[in-house]
């Protein structure tokens, strides 16, 4: 089952996947009234979305990281001739 559905169905789930343990036991508290299980249910959404796109800018940023500081060395000091 795709992790957005499970997310949409199955909130406390989807959170507890994620490795947030106080918040897969919060959303069973929401669960457990039918009002909030779709605040639930969205907060589990938005809480996976962002951990993908947190996860996906690591892995960019550590591939395109610079071995070498382009402006961490002083800069050459310039005579005057005048």
């Amino acid at each position: 089952m795709n992790a957005l559905k499970l997310a949409k169905i199955f909130p406390c789930v989807a959170l507890f996947s994620d490795g947030r343990p106080v918040a897969g036991c919060l959303a069973i508290v929401l669960q457990a009234s039918l009002v909030f299980w779709p605040v639930a249910s969205r907060w589990a959404f938005v809480s996976h979305e962002r951990t993908g796109i947190e996860r996906l800018l690591g892995e960019l940023s550590e591939t395109n990281r610079l071995d070498v500081d382009p402006y961490g060395r002083t800069p050459k000091k310039f005579r005057q001739l005048a």
